[in-house]
């Protein structure tokens, strides 16, 4: 009888375990409040972004401004479509490919061709880059041009 005794409390410890889990998973997720250093899913602040883009671009100030405007406008659609509850997954993943594309187009209408078609190697080299996992710093270094 000690053994049932002993198999219960291992029940009731387990199912605890496995109720909190939740909890610990959503303070994990949770953004942090004031550090700049908050990320979600990794995505860099949208004044990063932008210098990011200058760099690689070669943008001109205004190009810079428009741009970082541009982010900032996705970063709020992106944080209220995640703080919507209502949505299925399926439906926020749409809306969020939406919210990405109607950004790209955006972004696309302030470069000239040229960054036109060196933003878009970027993208595509980012998107291979995530399709390999995310890792391996080999080769993705600048290769002249």
């Amino acid at each position: 009888m000690k053994s049932l005794s002993s198999r219960f409390a291992l029940l009731a410890l387990a199912l605890s375990a496995v109720s909190l889990a939740p909890a610990v998973f959503a303070q994990d997720n949770a953004p942090s409040g004031g550090s700049g250093e908050s990320h979600q899913h990794g995505a860099p602040d949208p004044q990063q972004q932008a210098a990011r883009l200058t760099n690689k671009l070669g943008l001109s100030n205004d190009q810079t401004a428009k741009i970082t405007t541009i982010l900032q406008n996705q970063q709020q659609q992106i944080s209220a479509l995640r703080s919507d509850s209502s949505l299925s997954q399926d439906d926020r993943r749409t809306k969020m490919h939406s919210i990405r594309q109607d950004t790209d187009t955006q972004i696309n209408a302030v470069l000239t061709p040229a960054q036109q078609t060196q933003y878009a190697d970027m993208k595509a080299k980012m998107k291979q880059h995530m399709q390999n996992g995310g890792n391996g710093g080999n080769g993705g270094g600048s290769t002249g041009g």
